[in-house]
């Protein structure tokens, strides 16, 4: 579970990082683990801060092509309703780093690369 203080630094932005992600960029985030839905007075500071009012936890990747390759981190994120980027083009959340979380990150691994391998398998198939 995500914490009220946590989810209060967000809001604030303090003592909190600014990610940002383009179409194809060298880093991304995957996953949702332990989303929460704010309500209430933490809904209202949120949207009023110009976020979305959901907080989740997330692993933030080096990749090759959307393709994840390498945990760079674990994150608690909030997105944000606007970039700063001037082509407005990009997600951006506001995020705190936290403890590394193995399992999630052993659950990417397994999902990603059996993908990979059932694309692999149909490829060979197809050019047989």
């Amino acid at each position: 579970m995500i914490s009220d203080e946590i989810v209060l630094r967000l809001i604030d932005g303090n003592e909190t990082e600014t990610l940002a992600f383009y179409d194809v960029s060298d880093t991304q985030i995957y996953g949702s683990k332990n989303r929460r839905d704010l309500t209430g007075s933490l809904s209202n500071a949120a949207e009023a801060e110009g976020c979305f009012s959901t907080v989740y936890q997330t692993i933030h990747w080096l990749c090759l092509v959307h393709f994840p390759v390498w945990p760079l981190a674990t994150y608690v994120v909030m997105p944000c309703k606007e970039c700063v980027d001037p082509d407005g083009d990009s997600d951006q959340y506001r995020a705190i780093r936290v403890q590394t979380d193995i399992s999630q990150i052993t659950l990417h691994y397994v999902v990603a690369y059996s993908i990979l391998s059932l694309i692999v398998l149909l490829i060979g198939w197809l050019l047989l």
